[in-house]
């Protein structure tokens, strides 16, 4: 393979950089003329009084400090309005930290350009995690598509971390495909940061790993975890109850709850027996689906891993649409399998198919929203179809396997 010439590396990183600074700048100018970023505020607040002045990203003050810089006042928790909690466990503060030195307007551009710089490297990821070779048209419509869905963008807007941590449990994916298991076990370490995403997923992949016998991933991932666990207790010995008080408090000033929660609310006398029956089935189903996947291949643990991270976003006690980001390197799993059965009709397929989730999505925030309050039904299209879509990927990805076998 040439190598590319040196002026010609300088010249393209120097073009990166500038792309970068500029972005940037677009985004402080944006950050500027709409305030707002509020899922990043409470995260920036707390690692700023603890960088700043070594007060607990817990304490009180905190909140309350978010609360004047969004409402010039106290919330109202009746309106269900954000008390801006941290919320977050303090090993996620190796991710903010860096930012509570910065003024909010700057560090929220320069965390708004870290996210949607990640939004395409998810979907490229996605792509490599599911062997899938797209066409140059597929390929430029998928990464525009990455960034402007309405997933994609919310996240941006609001700040939110998912986009991070959902990099950190597709990259622990692409380094097992790759085989670097110590690069894995510490990518699936540092995914604790949000364990609403990756409650299921981090002791899917150990096991699955302790199957195969790739000793590494487990070694480095709970020799991660408790590395970020111990020195965060040295740090603030109390923050884990601390955390688990905001956790109990959240629910009582938000209003929504997980997707199979919204589901069940159409029959409100058994809403609750519902829920917990839907949830109990598919999460009895992915245990049956770890089972199978044991000692399996590549291809089947990947798609085993997507399942994994949807019925996730199905069952969590608190879902949030931006989370959703994480189930791109899903579609592309689904995208592949529509364009290697279909060839040419299925890039048209999978054309289709980001079209209609693309102004679809807006079409239903739009006609749905309700004052700044997005509509519950916002939280069903995506997994609910990329649940599907895997179903229908499952067997042709096993009889794939079973034919090359």
């Amino acid at each position: 393979m040439v190598s590319r010439p040196l002026w010609m590396q300088v010249v393209t990183g120097l073009a990166v950089i500038g792309v970068l600074i500029a972005l940037t700048i677009a985004n402080f100018r944006f950050a500027e003329q709409f305030p707002g970023g509020n899922d990043f505020l409470g995260r920036w607040m707390g690692a700023r009084f603890w960088v700043r002045d070594g007060i607990s990203p817990y304490d009180p003050q905190v909140g309350r400090a978010s609360q004047q810089l969004i409402y010039g006042r106290a919330v109202d928790r009746e309106a269900g309005e954000d008390i801006q909690d941290f919320l977050y466990p303090f090993p996620a503060m190796v991710f903010f930290a860096p930012f509570g030195a910065l003024p909010y307007t700057l560090a929220r551009a320069i965390w708004m350009t870290i996210l949607e710089v990640s939004l395409p490297i998810l979907a490229l990821i996605g792509i490599a995690l599911a062997d899938w070779k797209p066409r140059r048209a597929v390929l430029v419509s998928l990464l525009f598509f990455s960034v402007f869905w309405y997933h994609g963008t919310r996240a941006v807007i609001v700040g939110q971390f998912a986009v991070i941590e959902a990099l950190l449990m597709v990259g622990a994916l692409l380094a097992i495909k790759r085989g670097s298991d110590p690069l894995a076990g510490i990518l699936l370490g540092l995914s604790i940061a949000k364990p609403q995403m990756a409650v299921l997923f981090i002791p899917f992949v150990l096991l699955w790993a302790a199957w195969a016998r790739r000793w590494s991933i487990v070694v480095w991932g709970v020799g991660t975890i408790t590395g970020l666990l111990a020195v965060s207790v040295l740090l603030i010995p109390d923050w884990p109850v601390m955390w688990l008080r905001q956790l109990l408090e959240y629910p009582t000033y938000t209003n929504i709850g997980s997707p199979v929660e919204i589901l069940a609310d159409a029959f409100p006398s058994m809403s609750g027996v519902i829920a917990v029956a839907m949830g109990g089935a598919l999460t009895l189903y992915l245990f049956w689906e770890w089972a199978k996947a044991a000692g399996k291949a590549d291809r089947w643990f990947q798609w085993s891993a997507a399942l994994t991270i949807v019925v996730t976003n199905l069952v969590a006690f608190r879902s949030a649409t931006t989370n959703y980001v994480v189930l791109l390197p899903a579609l592309c799993l689904i995208f592949s399998v529509l364009t290697d059965r279909w060839r040419a009709k299925g890039n048209v397929v999978v054309l289709l198919a980001m079209v209609a989730l693309l102004f679809g999505l807006w079409g239903l925030f739009l006609t749905t929203i309700e004052g700044n309050v997005e509509s519950p039904l916002m939280y069903l299209p995506v997994p609910i179809l990329t649940l599907l879509g895997l179903w229908w990927a499952r067997w042709w990805a096993i009889r794939a396997i079973r034919l090359s076998q």
